[in-house]
């Protein structure tokens, strides 16, 4: 069952980190928020990160974003949507 968007979490700082997987055929679409933890934030529209299981949880996303983005001071990061898809459903 996918998760209940939208989502808010503290990203595990002990996750395992991102990791590109090129070859994979799958990606995964986002708009997320990551706020700092000494102000501010950035927020992610169509958004896209490799992904390698169709049935990839948000929570792992937000450990995948503070990951691949190297967000050192990361705090609380929303996922409002996510989608996985077939790689070339993309421009890159």
């Amino acid at each position: 069952m996918p998760d209940k968007l939208p989502a808010v979490y503290i990203p595990d700082p002990d996750a395992p980190p991102y990791e590109a997987a090129p070859t994979s055929p799958l990606c995964v679409r986002c708009d997320f928020r990551v706020d700092f933890t000494d102000g501010g934030h950035i927020d992610g529209v169509d958004f896209q990160l490799d992904c390698r299981d169709e049935g990839m949880s948000s929570e792992r996303l937000a450990e995948m974003l503070v990951s691949a983005l190297n967000l050192q001071r990361a705090g609380t990061v929303s996922i409002r949507r996510m989608e996985v898809i077939p790689r070339g459903l993309h421009t890159d």
